[in-house]
């Protein structure tokens, strides 16, 4: 390229979006791209812009009775918004020496780090999404040997609409676990070719599953409840598709019920996610969801709490590239200043130049819009440490 970089804005815009996206790995690995509906005005859009986002509805099969009537179904989708959550900048103050620079020397000491910077805000922002997820294994020995992983498939498999393109993504603790341990970097109990080692943030394949690692994973840690009862659905008024209160009775007293914590209810595959807490569930008759109910939930049936009465670290999650929307529309180039907006595959980056009278210094700002939500709890399976 030729000399004096610092003046070619559109190519500083479009050098910076290449190793944003090649950067980004927790947002490519699980996003399903919600940009393209931000694009129905010219501009505007800034933190605090919100489309809604529904996930797929669930029906009853009936069968028909010969002479009789049929069941109609309302639509009972889950409605959730995702809004433009953060902008996040990166501004450097531009010294002689850099405007000099060629563009491959800018790219270096300016563009690259700049993006990579951005790129590790927007993973572990993204990553928070995953703590949304209905599904939840947890062990005491998790992922400590091939029988283990197997269980953690089959949840996912219970949990997860679909089979196909389906990975796991772990956090460097459960990394470091996994290449330790025989059956994983054992090619022929992998599955995998090898000259496909452990690299980058690719860890082969095993079960039907890629492996990927992410230092951003998000870090959370749960005490899960010890609620125990039975649903009520009161001659089937209650605990129907679509509702978002679980409606129970012959509850156990001293038993408690933790924002967070997934209720297993015999007979139903997916566990349901508690979004408020109760101290003693001897008197509540409900149960307020994080998501509505999306399964036929059958009367009287035992309702517990999934590693009832356990601790247990967040450290990984079985999931697919469907499983949480991301948005990153457009800035609006300033009008007063050179910039240049530049969009890709969903991704944008704005780059600003400008001039500081009253410091007499020169800047270049890099910054994005982004915007998360777990487009579908439903396809996420946390995998917990119990301790």
């Amino acid at each position: 390229m030729a000399a004096n970089a610092w003046q070619q804005v559109e190519w500083i815009a479009a050098e910076a979006l290449n190793h944003l996206e090649d950067a980004l790995v927790i947002t490519q690995l699980t996003a399903k791209d919600k940009t393209a509906e931000f694009n129905n005005k010219p501009n505007g859009y800034a933190v605090g812009s919100t489309i809604d986002i529904r996930t797929n509805p669930v029906y009853t099969a009936n069968e028909f009775a010969a002479g009789g009537d049929i069941v109609t179904q309302g639509i009972r989708s889950s409605v959730r918004s995702l809004s433009i959550e953060k902008l996040f900048d990166v501004s450097v103050a531009m010294s002689a020496r850099e405007k000099r620079l060629d563009f491959d020397g800018f790219s270096e000491q300016v563009i690259k780090p700049a993006a990579y910077a951005l790129a590790e805000r927007c993973d572990t922002h993204v990553g928070t999404k995953i703590l949304e997820a209905a599904g939840l294994y947890s062990s005491a020995t998790l992922f400590g040997d091939a029988n283990d992983m197997a269980l953690a498939k089959q949840s996912a498999t219970f949990q997860q609409l679909s089979s196909t393109g389906r990975f796991c993504l772990v956090n460097d603790t459960l990394e470091a676990r996994l290449l330790g341990a025989t059956y994983m970097n054992t090619f022929n109990s992998r599955g995998d070719s090898g000259e496909r080692v452990f690299n980058e943030a690719s860890m082969g394949r095993a079960m039907g599953m890629d492996f990927f690692s992410a230092l951003n994973f998000p870090v959370q840690s749960h005490v899960s409840g010890t609620m125990i009862c039975a649903t009520n659905n009161t001659s089937g008024t209650k605990n129907l598709v679509g509702d978002s209160v679980l409606t129970v009775d012959t509850q156990t007293a001293s038993k408690n019920v933790k924002a967070g914590d997934r209720l297993k209810v015999a007979g139903v595959r997916r566990p349901l996610k508690v979004l408020t807490a109760i101290a003693d569930t001897d008197a509540t008759t409900s149960v307020v969801l994080a998501d509505p109910i999306n399964e036929i939930i059958p009367d009287n049936a035992a309702v517990t709490v999934v590693s009832s009465g356990a601790t247990y670290d967040v450290m990984g999650a079985i999931f697919d590239d469907s499983s949480i929307a991301v948005a990153m529309p457009m800035l609006d180039p300033a009008s007063d200043k050179p910039s240049f907006t530049v969009s890709s595959n969903g991704y944008s980056i704005r780059v600003v130049q400008g001039y500081d009278i009253t410091k007499k210094s020169e800047t270049m700002s890099l910054d994005i819009l982004v915007g998360a939500k777990a487009y579908d709890p439903r396809r996420i399976t946390l995998l917990g440490d119990n301790q």
